[in-house]
C-alpha cells in the first residue's frame, strides 16, 4: 500500500466518487441497491492504474478513499474503461474478486442496477437533438464492442473445434452424454443382477 497517493490517484478517486454520487442521485431508484453496502468497504484496482481505490458506502452515497486502515470486505480487479461503462453495458468482464464474493456481486450488481435516462439529463444542457444523437452514438459503440467479442468468441470456438480438435462441438457432447447415460443404465443392470445372486 502507498503511503502517498499521486495527484493522478486522487483526481481518479474524486472524480469516479463524483459520477458514482451523480449517477446515484439521477438514477430512478435513488441508489436503492446500495443499501446492503452500507458500512461495507470495497477495494477496487483499475488497470492501467496499479493503486487500489476503496469503496465505503454510507447514506445512499460513496466514498472513494485512496487508503485504508484495516482491511477491505471484498476485492475486484478489472480495468478501468469496463468500469466506467459498467451502469451501461451492464457486466464487468476480465473481473478477479476475492474477499467476500457475495458483496463484490452486491455492488456489481447495484452498478449495473443504476437505471438513468441519460439522454433526458443531457439534453438539459445540449438541447434534444444533440442528446439523442450521442445517447445514438454510444449505444452503438457498445452494440458494435458486444457484436465483436460475440464475433471473437465464435471464431476462437470454431478454430479449437475443426483446426486443433480440442473442443467438441454440441453433436459430440450430446453423443458422450448418452452414452454416459446408456452405461448407466448398463452398470444399473448388472448391479441387480449381482444383487439378484
Amino acid at each position: 500500500m502507498n503511503n502517498q497517493p499521486g495527484l493522478v490517484n486522487i483526481s481518479l478517486s474524486k472524480t469516479i466518487e463524483s459520477v458514482l454520487n451523480t449517477a446515484i442521485r439521477l438514477d430512478e431508484q435513488q441508489g436503492q441497491a446500495f443499501v446492503a453496502l452500507e458500512d461495507k468497504v470495497i477495494q477496487i484496482t483499475l488497470a492501467p492504474v496499479q493503486t487500489p481505490l476503496y469503496f465505503m458506502f454510507t447514506h445512499y452515497m460513496v466514498s472513494v478513499q485512496n487508503h485504508l486502515t484495516g482491511e477491505a470486505d471484498a476485492v475486484i480487479e478489472s480495468n478501468l474503461l469496463d468500469f466506467m461503462t459498467l451502469p451501461m453495458t451492464r457486466q464487468l468482464p476480465h473481473t478477479l474478486v476475492s474477499g467476500e464474493p457475495e458483496i463484490a456481486n452486491q455492488f456489481i450488481t447495484a452498478l449495473c442496477g443504476l437505471d438513468i435516462d441519460w439522454e433526458e439529463h443531457l439534453s438539459h444542457y445540449t438541447g434534444d437533438l444533440l442528446a439523442f444523437k450521442i445517447g445514438h452514438g454510444l449505444r452503438q459503440f457498445i452494440q458494435g464492442k458486444q457484436a465483436s467479442k460475440q464475433s471473437l468468441g465464435e471464431t476462437l470456438k470454431e478454430y479449437l473445434q475443426f483446426e486443433l480438435n480440442t473442443l467438441p462441438t454440441q453433436s459430440q457432447v450430446n453423443r458422450f452424454k448418452a452414452q454416459v447415460t446408456e452405461t448407466q443404465a448398463e452398470v444399473d443392470r448388472l448391479a441387480e443382477r449381482i444383487k439378484a445372486l
